[in-house]
């Protein structure tokens, strides 16, 4: 693991293990997890900014996936952004590394909203990972991507996800993104594991699906640094309005306080 070097891998650099305390040790990526910046209103993204965090992930499943390595916790807490906006995979291989220092099986277990409907059915639902199960964790963070949403928010999450019929998938209209982004995503949660593409066949179908477009990333990234400009101005325009009254409160407070 930590020979494995990739753009869109964050390295692995070790593990820190005292005092019941566990952690693997990667590197700091300055933006937060892909979860939190999806939840950043004030951060603007348009489908091609979008479209890019996506590709990032593809790609970093498809070095993953070519290097034999299931990372069985996908999720958009596990993809972390840097400053660059550079999207990373990190916590993979950690089942691997929690099954050799004998950890209990609950500490292995991953968050369900993510996870195969075949790997849930099983006595340990999720412990032991697919190539086809990351699969469908990518496409549940399609979801959340898209529609910059949780997994399954448009539905009641007391639904069954284990069994069908009837199956039970997120419902993404199809204003929010390229009907071939939807068709992929769809594809990519297939109930039959063997019908599901693989990363390699993912990268390529999603690569042609911004073809022909006009827009690219350095103008979605260049919009963005505007409107982040825009908010800058304003919360300098109000803080300065807030420091203007509170200077005149103390004015009037220490007029009414000194002798006439």
């Amino acid at each position: 693991m930590k020979d494995m070097r990739h753009e869109n891998v964050n390295p692995f650099l070790g593990f820190f293990l005292d005092c019941g305390v566990f952690a693997i040790v990667t590197e700091f990526c300055s933006r937060g997890s892909l979860e939190d910046l999806l939840l950043n209103d004030d951060v603007k993204l348009d489908w091609m900014f979008k479209s890019s965090l996506l590709l990032d992930l593809i790609k970093g499943m498809k070095y993953l996936h070519h290097c034999g390595v299931r990372h069985s916790h996908l999720k958009s807490r596990n993809c972390v952004v840097d400053g660059r906006f550079v999207l990373k995979i990190t916590d993979y291989g950690y089942n691997e590394v929690l099954e050799a220092q004998k950890f209990p099986y609950w500490l292995l277990l991953p968050e369900l909203l993510w996870t195969a409907p075949e790997l849930l059915r099983g006595p340990q639902p999720g412990l032991h990972g697919t190539l086809a199960g990351d699969v469908y964790s990518f496409a549940i963070i399609t979801q959340e991507v898209v529609i910059r949403g949780p997994p399954f928010c448009m539905l009641d999450l007391s639904a069954k996800l284990r069994k069908p019929p009837p199956l039970c998938r997120p419902l993404v209209s199809l204003d929010c993104a390229p009907l071939e982004c939807i068709q992929l995503m769809k594809q990519c949660w297939n109930e039959q594991a063997e019908k599901r593409p693989t990363f390699e066949e993912i990268f390529d179908k999603f690569k042609d699906i911004n073809k022909g477009r006009k827009t690219n990333i350095i103008d979605s990234m260049l919009r963005m640094l505007e409107q982040y400009s825009s908010n800058l101005e304003e919360l300098i325009r109000e803080r300065t309005e807030e420091l203007e009254i509170e200077k005149q409160k103390t004015e009037k407070l220490l007029t009414q306080m000194l002798p006439p």
